[in-house]
């Protein structure tokens, strides 16, 4: 169930027995040599969708840009300021909340969004009364976590990895474009924070300790159901707080 597919007569319908929407929130950077720049937001919103539907919980639409200045060094990423970012979760929220909503469950695709998202957590708390907050970052759950580690060993990485690359090529059959040689993985003894000049020079090609000739769309129809399976019955639980 789809926020943009409905008509207002809809929402009011809906607001009437449920006052919590997931948000999917991603970005659009560069995802190494292969990997989609809209990688992070394109899995956040197809998870959101599936755990929706199978919840019976409102999706709202993604939100496409992140924090990605460290990216900056690769044609193709869209970064908004951590300011930007948080004012732009803080409008969001507080135009659904005057609808009624008071639950938000954000399904959170990129690592740079999440000091920010808390940040707007915070600062919305302290304004607007009665507010839910929960915020998922799908490759940070344990399942996840266990099922990456099974798949790809010790080389999935942090960025551009093959576990989200995978979730792509399921999403999108054809679309990425396979790597079919094992790549090198550079491991620096320093690599966070960086500027977007230094993350160039340290990871020229844009991946972090990643090998994405790994990736395969039978891995990510693994990641994808085990991410809804989780989603979907935490969105339930949390409709009933």
């Amino acid at each position: 169930m789809q926020l943009s597919h409905l008509a207002w007569p809809d929402v009011d319908r809906y607001l009437a027995s449920s006052d919590v929407v997931i948000v999917p929130i991603g970005s659009t950077e560069q995802h190494g040599p292969n990997g989609l720049c809209g990688t992070d937001y394109l899995v956040a919103d197809s998870l959101s969708r599936a755990a929706g539907d199978a919840a019976g919980v409102l999706v709202a639409p993604p939100l496409v840009y992140g924090m990605s200045t460290h990216h900056m060094g690769f044609p193709g990423t869209v970064t908004l300021r951590p300011s930007t970012l948080i004012a732009l979760v803080y409008d969001v929220v507080a135009s659904l909340y005057r609808h009624g909503f008071r639950g938000f469950y954000f399904v959170n695709g990129h690592g740079g969004n999440i000091a920010a998202l808390e940040a707007a957590f915070s600062e919305i708390h302290h304004v607007l009364e009665g507010c839910r907050f929960r915020l998922v970052n799908w490759w940070r759950l344990p399942e996840v976590q266990g099922l990456e580690a099974e798949i790809f060993g010790d080389r999935n990485g942090a960025h551009a990895t093959p576990s989200e690359i995978s979730q792509t090529m399921n999403l999108l059959p054809g679309v990425v474009r396979p790597i079919e040689v094992p790549v090198e993985i550079a491991r620096p003894t320093h690599y966070w924070p960086l500027s977007a000049a230094d993350f160039r020079t340290t990871f020229p090609d844009g991946r972090m300790l990643s090998d994405p000739s790994l990736a395969r769309g039978e891995h990510g129809k693994r990641l994808f159901d085990l991410c809804v399976r989780y989603l979907s019955e935490d969105a339930r639980a949390f409709t009933r707080r």
